[in-house]
């Protein structure tokens, strides 16, 4: 999140990234997606002006109070609906559905950093409702009641417990939740990967020495565009330790999927170690990336918080989209 001057657009961040445990979307309809939120009066009596991507001008019949959220979809999206586990990019406005005023508001830059948030964590309960089978490119409209609003640690000055909160959002981007790309045939003498339902990897180490330059195999081939060195990739990552005789052989030093977010990678040496760039520049968005990294192209001969010194590296990365 990059600095900025507006203590609305600070807060509206703070809200969007207050961390919560992630809520599952059920099978039903037919594209595979149930929402958590359908359309009632309130959110069909909002009336939004103004282009996708754009501040809108927002009005509606104040005071407005509801018992449930209700999401009203303004400019349709396209592609697949929008996984809880999915990170997204979106500019929202948030409005008191007492007085009908914004309380608070991302910056409407198209800047890809200022507001991004995987959909089960964003910080407004009804917000996670409303978002759930949403698509990229739409333009939606919730009102929630107080218990489904703001959180109070995070609620701007103005809004009151007993408020109903108004958004309307504006869905630019929707990375991948996990690799979707086609299943590879894995050659012999590489770590095996195992994956949990929810796409995390699990990885075995072979017996023996690992190998003395760098391995890169296609888990997963997708058919995305093509992450190009120098660019920036949303990844999902796991990372091992190989090591035969070291206590932290096969311990996992470092996981985004642990961490509870993917993550934004530049894929450039320099800025991440050199075996991991080469690995994944030329890849296509939608791959599952195995690389062996050895010390050399790794951090060599520097222990590195949970990475001794002289270990072989293996990282398992989902390639969500670039930046």
């Amino acid at each position: 999140m990059r600095p900025t001057p507006s203590r609305l657009v600070a807060s509206a961040a703070a809200v969007l990234m207050t961390a919560v445990a992630l809520t599952g979307c059920s099978a039903g309809s037919d594209d595979g997606c149930r929402p958590l939120a359908a359309s009632g009066p309130a959110s069909d009596s909002v009336t939004v002006q103004g282009a996708f991507g754009a501040k809108p001008t927002v009005s509606f019949p104040s005071p407005m109070h509801v018992d449930r959220t209700q999401v009203t979809t303004n400019i349709a999206g396209r592609g697949e609906p929008i996984d809880p586990q999915q990170q997204v990019v979106a500019d929202v406005t948030f409005l008191d559905g007492t007085t009908g005023q914004a309380v608070t508001a991302t910056e409407y830059t198209g800047d890809a950093a200022a507001a991004r948030f995987v959909v089960g964590s964003v910080g407004v309960p009804g917000l996670r409702k409303a978002l759930v089978c949403a698509r990229e490119g739409e333009r939606l409209t919730a009102v929630m009641p107080p218990g489904q609003g703001i959180p109070a640690a995070s609620r701007p000055e103005g809004l009151t417990a007993s408020d109903s909160l108004v958004a309307v959002v504006d869905v630019r981007r929707a990375y991948l939740a996990r690799a979707d790309g086609t299943p590879q045939v894995m050659a012999g003498g590489l770590p095996a990967v195992v994956l949990a339902a929810d796409g995390r990897p699990g990885v075995t180490l072979p017996q023996g020495a690992p190998p003395k330059s760098l391995q890169v195999a296609l888990l997963r081939a997708g058919d995305g565009p093509v992450v190009r060195r120098g660019e920036d990739a949303v990844v999902q990552y796991t990372g091992v330790v190989w090591k035969p005789g070291d206590p932290a052989d096969g311990e996992v030093f470092d996981s985004s999927w642990a961490n509870g977010a993917p993550v934004t990678l530049p894929v450039s040496d320099g800025q991440i170690i050199p075996g991991l760039a080469k690995a994944l520049a030329g890849q296509r968005v939608g791959s599952q990336v195995l690389a062996v990294i050895p010390p050399a192209q790794g951090y060599g001969d520097q222990a590195t918080g949970k990475i001794p010194a002289g270990a072989t590296l293996v990282f398992v990365v989902d390639l969500l989209g670039k930046a």
